[in-house]
């Protein structure tokens, strides 16, 4: 019945996720003295905090804790007045609470307002943050070229989350002139920072440049940065790279460890992988019921490429009972996500 065998099917290679650009405002708020400095900070340094100024800073203590203890009504309450007066970490914190509805009513219009204020005193966290709802159009209408600029003003100060959106915009050319080498070098100040999603792309960038960019080896090495920071599609990557022999000599053995590491962490794609490797004995010892059973939890996960494969060893009675009925339900759930060999299939059995 079948059209061919998973055996001859080549791993899965995981893409830059397309709406990263959502992930990247920074999950714990921060403390009040985290921030990249504002342009006048090195005057501040020299001539001191002001009585306000050690106030202010007290306040944010304070703030820190209500958030640490996830009281968030108390931090509104603190940190209002601050906002009044136009503290810009004040503004921004407010902002990141009004945006997702943390002590205060849900207002994605009202947190880019904030961010804007706090933005507009050069506080980088807020302006990487009215730059991602710019990208994103969360509260304001979406512009790509407004947002490329205020990631920019944050990258500039340093700041590894926009160095890494930058790099986005110009990886994929929005609002920007798309540029391979903008792309690399703005990926490459966050990954040097240690920013695993940039770390990560930036792998992706070299192995996949133009012939003046392109390198296996400079790809290899990012993907196990990220890898090492439990990535998971880092690490689905690092393997395939392993099992490919780009950019380290050819190891089944580190590509199955390292598609165990995401393949038991739920990741679908190296779930997919690990039972490639199972099935044609790379790596490890060949054990078809090994693969059905890795086959079986990313097709559970709607993983295409999975659901072929497991409706093969349906077909086929290879490490589970025959079944054509249950190869068949398989097959079709994998053409409806895409799959072109399931659709093939499909085509072929209408035809007879």
């Amino acid at each position: 019945m079948s059209t061919g065998s998973a055996l001859c099917r080549l791993p899965l290679f995981a893409l830059p996720a397309v709406l990263a650009l959502t992930l990247l405002l920074p999950a714990p708020i921060p403390a009040a003295d985290a921030t990249a400095p504002t342009p006048d900070a090195a005057q501040a340094v020299e001539s001191g905090p002001s009585p306000e100024e050690r106030a202010a800073e007290a306040v944010l203590g304070e703030v820190q804790s209500a958030l640490d203890s996830k009281d968030y009504k108390k931090a509104v309450t603190l940190l209002t007045p601050l906002t009044k007066s136009g503290n810009a970490e004040a503004l921004y914190i407010l902002g990141r609470l009004t945006q997702d509805g943390r002590g205060v009513k849900k207002s994605p219009q009202r947190a880019v307002t904030l961010f804007r204020q706090a933005a507009d005193k050069g506080l980088a966290n807020a302006q990487n943050a009215l730059a991602t709802a710019l990208a994103t159009g969360d509260g304001v209408r979406r512009n790509y070229g407004e947002a490329g600029r205020w990631f920019r003003k944050a990258a500039e100060q340093g700041l590894a989350m926009a160095q890494y959106n930058l790099g986005y915009l110009y990886a994929h050319g929005r609002g920007v002139r798309k540029s391979e080498n903008e792309a690399i070098d703005w990926y490459g100040r966050a990954a040097n920072q240690g920013l695993a999603d940039a770390q990560y792309s930036l792998g992706w960038m070299y192995l996949n440049a133009k012939a003046s960019n392109q390198d296996d080896t400079k790809a290899a090495h990012w993907f196990q940065r990220a890898a090492e920071q439990d990535h998971l599609k880092a690490q689905n990557n690092l393997a395939y790279m392993y099992a490919e022999g780009r950019g380290f000599a050819q190891d089944n053995l580190k590509a199955v460890e390292w598609y165990t590491r995401a393949a038991e962490r739920g990741y679908a794609e190296a779930q997919y992988n690990l039972g490639f490797m199972y099935e044609q004995g790379r790596g490890v010892p060949q054990d078809y019921a090994k693969a059905v059973e890795w086959y079986r939890k990313a097709a559970e996960q709607n993983e295409p490429a999975a659901q072929y494969s497991l409706g093969l060893m349906y077909d086929q009675g290879t490490g589970v009972q025959r079944n054509l009925s249950e190869a068949t339900r398989w097959y079709r759930l994998a053409a409806k996500n895409g799959d072109p060999d399931a659709k093939a299939y499909l085509r072929a059995q209408n035809r007879k």
